[in-house]
């Protein structure tokens, strides 16, 4: 049998929210996903867990007799990788710091670097993933520290915020010409967006505001990541609301970014950690030269607007 921590935890928040799409929207997985994970559960265990209905889903009897079983081992496991992850780092003067592709590469890379000037001591490890694994990282104990734009209210996770960004409007140079240097979203309605999936959680924030300016189509071309849709805006498939840290990354390629406005939208950069987690002596400065680094570097405009407590 070869039960793993993330089957055990899509059973437990299934059972809790009684609903597969529900539960996978807390592990950031699709639905059937979270169904396929389910289901190899209940075929390593031998019993069925959930009645599934058109309407909702309920635990068996089986499934019941068993829920207490997965919490508890689910906690043990996370409780025992935390407390190793956690006397393995103090013991090194190691920090490891989980992120996006993006944020991995163009923010924190740079930042690690110029931290190491200044106080070699502390060994910044740097491990770049999706965000869905960054929770499970987290709970799991492979991570100290993560750095996401994503809210994550996941149990037992605290996150604390870094630095605002702003919504900007990304577009190919030839494109931008005919583009004001501040752009209202009823500006957006008619033009080719390159965007994320519809679950994606900005993607969810930029179309809550181009509802109301009169789009309500999906994006016309669809990126998992936003370094295939700044290389997709930098080819001419078309413009793409996009975070103000990306400023430098677009100022590589032939890209001009433009304002957002009526209304000004913003969002935080966090810094992600569990609560019982100890991080080794000089995680504090390292938090505050990132903070500073973050808003002298890539700020929207020269400036971002402080960050704001979660």
């Amino acid at each position: 049998m070869n039960i793993t921590s993330r089957q055990l935890r899509a059973f437990l928040l299934t059972a809790r929210y009684q609903s597969f799409s529900r539960a996978a929207d807390q592990l950031f997985i699709t639905q059937s996903g979270m169904s396929v994970l389910v289901r190899e559960l209940e075929a390593q265990l031998g019993f069925r867990l959930f009645e599934r209905t058109t309407r909702k889903v309920s635990l068996t009897e089986f499934g019941s007799k068993f829920l207490p079983i997965a919490d508890r081992s689910l906690v043990d496991l996370e409780s025992a990788a935390a407390n190793i992850g956690r006397s393995v780092s103090a013991a090194r003067g190691v920090l490891t710091v989980g992120a996006a592709p993006f944020v991995a590469a163009d923010i924190l890379s740079p930042a690690i670097a110029g931290y190491a000037l200044r106080d070699p001591r502390l060994q910044v490890r740097l491990i770049d993933t999706e965000g869905a694994r960054l929770v499970e990282m987290m709970q799991s104990g492979e991570l100290d520290v993560a750095v996401t734009v994503l809210h994550h209210d996941a149990p037992g996770l605290r996150r604390m915020p870094l630095a605002r960004f702003c919504l900007m409007l990304a577009a190919r140079g030839e494109i931008a010409l005919g583009l004001p240097h501040e752009v209202a979203w009823s500006d957006l309605a008619r033009r080719r967006l390159i965007g994320f999936p519809p679950s994606y959680p900005i993607q969810v924030l930029i179309d809550e505001h181009l509802r109301p300016a009169g789009r309500n189509a999906p994006p016309d071309v669809v990126c998992n990541y936003l370094e295939t849709q700044i290389a997709m805006v930098e080819v001419g498939a078309g413009v793409a609301v996009v975070p103000s840290f990306v400023l430098r990354a677009c100022a590589k390629r032939t890209i001009a970014m433009h304002r957002l406005v009526n209304p000004e939208v913003c969002g935080n950069i966090y810094w992600l950690v569990k609560g019982t987690r100890k991080l080794p002596a000089g995680s504090d400065g390292f938090n505050r030269f990132l903070r500073d680094y973050i808003v002298e570097s890539l700020a929207c405009e020269g400036a971002l607007p402080p960050a704001q407590a979660a």
